[in-house]
Parts: structure tokens; sequence; C-alpha cells
């Protein structure tokens, strides 16, 4: 007779499974940083005059000149915590953190979204005629990306935490 005594850890054990989600759902979040290096988060959508384009990484990640190192430290931090269940594991300080930086960053989104950056700019036609207008860089495709890795992360920390919470009790 099988008996399921609490100790055995099979496919069908919901802790295993909770952290096999936590482990794995964070790279959404990386497939998303990644993908929004191409795909712009905030875009004002000008072709042909002065352009806000926001990726994950900056304005214009691959230009020197215009590198933002603020840009990459965030960017490099999300990529390296959301890794380090698959190196590591899932523990229950990650589990807590990746809560909170996925609340962070979709703060941080939401702020983007009701404040966008904005550029006035102005010049001379080739006749002497004054030129000008503004530039608002809005939400993008890049944006949702975006917000479906931060939520991921955070589903992936609520997860861990479960997980956390529902090892069996070891019976004396």
């Amino acid at each position: 007779m099988n008996v399921d005594d609490g100790s055995s850890h099979g496919p069908s054990d919901p802790t295993a499974r909770l952290r096999r989600i936590a482990a794995l759902l964070p790279l959404v979040t990386v497939a998303a940083w990644v993908i929004t290096i191409f795909v712009p988060i905030l875009d004002s959508g000008n072709n042909d005059g002065p352009r806000i384009r926001i990726t994950s990484m900056g304005e214009n990640p691959f230009e020197p000149a215009t590198a933002v190192p603020g840009f990459f430290a965030v960017w490099l931090l999300v990529v390296v915590f959301s890794i380090l269940p698959l190196v590591f594991g899932i523990s229950r300080w990650w589990s807590g953190a990746a809560m909170v930086i996925a609340a962070l960053l979709i703060v941080v989104l939401v702020i983007a979204a009701l404040n966008p950056p904005s550029l006035l700019w102005d010049g001379q036609t080739a006749d002497g005629m004054p030129t000008g207008g503004m530039e608002v860089a809005l939400p993008d495709f890049g944006f949702f990306i975006s917000l479906v890795g931060a939520l991921a992360l955070g589903a992936a920390g609520s997860a861990g935490s479960s997980a956390g919470r529902s090892r069996p009790m070891r019976q004396p």
C-alpha cells in the first residue's frame, strides 16, 4: 500500500511546483528586458525631427556618447537578480526582494506613463520662417512588455514565498 506521509516530493507536490514556477518565471522578466533594448518603452513617434525614444537601457543604448550608466546599472541589476533562482535556488529573501523590485518597476512604469518626458524645439525653415513643436514620449509596445516582465517577477516572488511557507512539517 502506498501511503503519502508528507515526506515525498514527487511531481504532484505543490511545493515543488511553486518552486519550479518561482525559478522559471523570472526568465520572462529577462526576456522582457532584453526585448525592450530594441523595442521602445516610451516613444514620441517623430521620424522627421527631434524624437524621444526610451528603451530599457536608455535613449540610444548603442551610442556611447548618449549612453546613461544608470540605465545600464538598473538593467543589469534586474537581469542578474532574475537569474539568481536558476543558479542558487529560491530563498525567502529572494522572494521578498523580487516582490519589492517588481513593485518598484511597476511604480516607475506608471509614473513614466502619467508624466512622460517631453521636448520643446524650435528652428527656422529654409526660407526663414520660424518653426517649432513639442515631442511627448508616450507608452509604446515595449511599455506593455516591461509591465509583463515586472508582473512575472512579482508573481515569481509570490510563488517562492508561498512555496517557503507551505513546506511539509516533519513528523517526529
